[in-house]
């Protein structure tokens, strides 16, 4: 009669599984900012500027869905931003919001800041990195541009981390 061990492969089958639910939970999302690699040039944020009322002072837009899981990784990287964003005007939208109608974006959470001049100054993801604020602080090097008079007119899409498509 042979006897069959059946311990190793359960053992592997179940840490094979593990790996794919850790995956499935933590690394998903982690992509691409912009991950279909279309050219986004931001001619379809000057929409939106269009329908916010002007102001002097630096604008900031947070873009945020609550459906994406990505996040409440941003949420404590913004609170972080505050005291850099004090003097700005700030604004949070979602897909479903009115002023966000046949605006299209790559992925979310991301940010635009537009100068005093209401030209736009930085469009992409607020970090790179795993979770928001993890990498590179791509707004502080922007609002720093912009204290110093200089607009970097700078439309990232390049970074990696944890974005959710935009979907409207």
């Amino acid at each position: 009669m042979v006897k069959v061990n059946w311990a190793w492969p359960m053992i592997i089958t179940w840490l094979c599984a593990m790996a794919f639910a850790f995956w499935w939970f933590e690394y998903r999302h982690w992509q691409l900012f912009d991950a279909k690699n279309v050219l986004f040039n931001g001619q379809q944020l000057s929409v939106l500027q269009q329908r916010l009322t002007p102001s002097p002072i630096t604008t900031v837009v947070h873009f945020s869905d609550d459906a994406c899981p990505c996040s409440r990784y941003s949420e404590p990287h913004i609170q972080k931003l505050q005291p850099l964003l004090k003097g700005a005007r700030q604004l949070t939208l979602g897909p479903k919001d009115a002023l966000m109608k046949n605006v299209f974006i790559p992925a979310t959470p991301s940010v635009a800041v537009w100068d005093a001049q209401g030209e736009l100054a930085y469009f992409g993801p607020y970090s790179s990195g795993m979770m928001c604020g993890s990498g590179q602080d791509f707004v502080s090097r922007v609002m720093s541009s912009l204290a110093n008079t200089k607009n970097p007119k700078w439309i990232n899409t390049a970074a990696v981390g944890c974005y959710c498509p935009w979907l409207i």
